[in-house]
């Protein structure tokens, strides 16, 4: 995440990975980890995940260059590959949506519109897990990229008033 980034530029965070290296058959990956804690690429690289994540909703594939590191090095990534990384993400997500259907008292059935926000509600396996679980329920798209800002806005207007 991102602001656990810096954390690994610390002396004993590479102190440590400096120790898992012994263990490593092939130190290929773990070396290209050490090039890149000592540019302070971290978040770059992080922004080059995120725009691949977001190319995935809608397209199969996504090669991430890693020029920057290694001459010619570029990591195809897939949809199906994202999706079985955040799959225990979704997993918690189907577990609040059975949580708070739960607490409120409302069967799957009464459930008729769901409402999508976030950049993370573009995710096509995201969408898919939810009208899975609701399969009544109609779709209605927020701003994708705006809504959550202009949520946070609102309320530290109402907590903060005008600054």
């Amino acid at each position: 995440t991102w602001h656990t980034i810096n954390a690994v530029y610390s002396a004993q965070s590479q102190r440590q990975l400096q120790s898992m290296r012994y263990d490593i058959v092939d130190p290929t990956g773990i070396d290209r980890l050490f090039q890149l804690i000592e540019r302070r690429d971290g978040h770059w690289l992080a922004m080059q995940v995120e725009e691949s994540k977001i190319a995935l909703t809608e397209q199969d594939a996504r090669p991430i260059d890693l020029s920057r590191l290694e001459d010619g090095l570029v990591a195809e990534l897939t949809r199906d590959l994202f999706e079985n990384a955040i799959e225990p993400l979704l997993e918690r997500v189907r577990a609040s949506v059975t949580q708070l259907l739960s607490d409120a008292g409302v069967s799957v059935a009464q459930v008729d519109t769901v409402f999508f926000t976030g950049g993370s509600s573009g995710i096509p396996a995201l969408r898919q897990s939810v009208a899975a679980m609701l399969p009544n329920a109609r779709h209605v798209e927020g701003n994708t990229f705006g809504s959550i800002g202009s949520g946070l806005a609102i309320e530290a207007q109402k907590r903060y008033g005008n600054c």
